[in-house]
């Protein structure tokens, strides 16, 4: 499409001489469809994104059809979108596609891959996380557990007692016990 002038003409103010016309910057208008064709997203989304207000100031209407300023357009998008840019829409003719060859070498080191996590987790080198969590959840429980019981056993003990190095040796000797008992367990 050729360029479009947009002429403004404002009412003249009491008091003040009247405007005259004046050309504003031109644009170079497209329609929507060509819009989402340059920004890789649908119609449907350009027409969301102006009800949401993204693109105010982006477009003119003429005659039920929206004619929109390209470059604002895209800047308006780019602004909002900070994922934008990050990694370009590869068109399928544009792919690559491996040849069969390639395809079959790496289709079987895949399955070789599975085959080896297979193994591995019969073997029991591999195990599944749910399983280790639960395990540790047991181990810290009864760590927890044992820990706790200290105060009970030692607090009579310790009420007497007033030379610190001597409850200190006490405590240290307690938890040593209570972690060398978790330790054989």
């Amino acid at each position: 499409m050729g360029k479009l002038t947009i002429i403004c003409q404002k009412p003249p103010i009491v008091g003040y001489a009247p405007l005259k016309r004046a050309k504003v910057a031109c644009m170079e208008p497209i329609t929507s469809k060509e819009l989402s064709e340059t920004l890789g997203i649908t119609v449907a989304r350009i027409s969301q994104l102006k009800t949401e207000g993204r693109f105010d100031g982006c477009f003119t209407v003429q005659r039920n059809r929206i004619l929109w300023d390209k470059d604002k357009a895209i800047r308006a998008y780019k602004d909002g979108n900070p994922m934008v840019g990050l990694s370009e829409r590869v068109s399928s003719a544009d792919m690559e596609i491996p040849s069969f060859n390639e395809s079959k070498a790496k289709s079987e080191h895949f399955r070789a891959e599975l085959a080896r996590l297979e193994f591995e987790t019969k073997e029991e080198e591999l195990v599944e996380a749910s399983r280790v969590e639960r395990e540790a959840f047991t181990v810290a429980r009864s760590v927890r557990d044992a820990l706790n019981t200290i105060p009970d056993r030692v607090s009579n003990q310790l009420a007497a007692e007033s030379d610190p190095v001597i409850i200190h040796q006490y405590l240290s000797e307690e938890i040593r016990k209570v972690l060398e008992r978790l330790t054989n367990a």
